[in-house]
């Protein structure tokens, strides 16, 4: 038995597929092992490369030798034991659903009691998270369902939406932080400071706990969560320096000054976070592949004459997807299986796991192609 790498593995059932798949392949006459946790399979020794090729391209994987995958494959093949994380990642989200939720409503109290337009405008926009820490949950949940009938590719773009999601309600409100906050820049008001100063206390220990919390998320959806996490934690601490200030001063324009510093801040790291995951969607070369140097890499390949339909994007940020058509002139099939091969290993270098290759034999590509410069 030999063993092969699958990379591209989304759930336990995919791998009962594809363990089924190669069964059916050999006729039941051979022993199967597949191993969802190291995204393994033993297979048969002398196999056919066709079968592996052929149950690759029904399953959108790449199974491939271990021994010729480069060190890069590991980042190919990272979200695979991602998708065994995802019910933490969920747990994660909860708990600090909860905490926002929870303290965006104390926040709202305790801003109106000591007049802080600086926690009241804190509380919009935690509230603005909690709502969208929500829809996270929701749809990091659906997210790791496995594909289907209707989602051949799976659910993981709803992981990217709820990302969409939040970055758009961070944008929104820190826009109307900075729109309510400007009048109090003409007209300061007094600021209970020893309030202020609890207040910030609680939140430091809250959201430094959330930001642990979510310091290991992988997903676009957590990363993001994470960030405006962090921009909490980072605005509250600015916030129990301003009330220190103000024990000892009356500068109470610190308030709607750091109001405004809040709001500018959530609009600095969240636009590029908005317009990565708006490329995503719009099914943009992923950022880490140049697509000219990978073009060249396929056409410089033995029997490769020409490269056609040629498209790569990513469902999420972090699985991504390759479709290409190579014309040969190359007749048997054992020489296009092992074309293919070398393509995918290929992909593997720019963590392409979902690879879809046709070969158009054309006899005369090579006599059309001479005609043709000669004409």
């Amino acid at each position: 038995m030999n063993t092969y790498k699958i990379v591209g593995l989304n759930s336990a059932e995919q791998a009962q597929r594809v363990k089924k798949r190669f069964y059916e392949a050999l006729d039941g006459t051979q022993e199967i092992e597949v191993n969802f946790e190291e995204a393994e399979i033993q297979l048969p020794e002398g196999i056919d490369p066709y079968i592996i090729s052929l149950v690759s391209s029904f399953e959108q994987l790449s199974i491939v030798d271990p021994h010729l995958v480069e060190e890069k494959e590991e980042e190919a093949h990272h979200h695979t034991h991602e998708v065994g994380q995802g019910e933490g990642a969920q747990k994660k989200i909860t708990v600090v659903f909860f905490l926002n939720i929870f303290f965006s409503i104390a926040e709202f109290i305790f801003g109106a009691l000591f007049n802080s337009q600086a926690i009241l405008s804190d509380a919009v926009h935690d509230l603005g998270d909690a709502l969208s820490i929500g829809l996270a949950y929701l749809f990091e949940k659906i997210s790791n369902r496995g594909a289907s009938s209707e989602y051949t590719y799976g659910y993981r773009r709803f992981s990217l939406l709820g990302a969409f999601v939040t970055s758009v309600v961070l944008i929104i409100g820190a826009v109307l932080m900075i729109i309510h906050t400007i009048p109090e820049l003409l007209n300061p008001q007094p600021v209970n400071n020893q309030g202020v100063f609890w207040v910030a206390i609680v939140a430091i220990i809250i959201n430094g706990f959330s930001v642990w919390l979510m310091s290991s998320g992988q997903s676009a959806n957590e990363k993001l969560l994470n960030i405006h996490l962090f921009e909490d934690l980072f605005g509250w601490i600015a916030v129990l320096i301003m009330s220190i200030l103000l024990r000892f001063t009356d500068w109470y324009i610190l308030d709607p000054i750091l109001s405004l510093g809040i709001a500018s801040w959530i609009l600095y790291v969240t636009f590029p976070e908005f317009f990565r995951i708006s490329k995503i969607f719009l099914q943009a070369v992923p950022e880490n592949v140049d697509p000219n140097v990978f073009h060249e890499e396929i056409q410089e390949l033995a029997n490769v004459q020409a490269i056609s339909h040629f498209h790569i994007w990513s469902t999420d940020g972090q699985q991504h997807m390759m479709t290409l058509t190579v014309t040969t002139a190359e007749a048997s099939d054992k020489e296009q299986e092992k074309m293919k091969q070398k393509i995918r290993q290929i992909a593997l270098k720019y963590a392409i796991t979902h690879i879809t290759v046709e070969i158009l034999y054309d006899p005369q590509y090579l006599i059309k192609s001479s005609v043709s410069c000669e004409g």
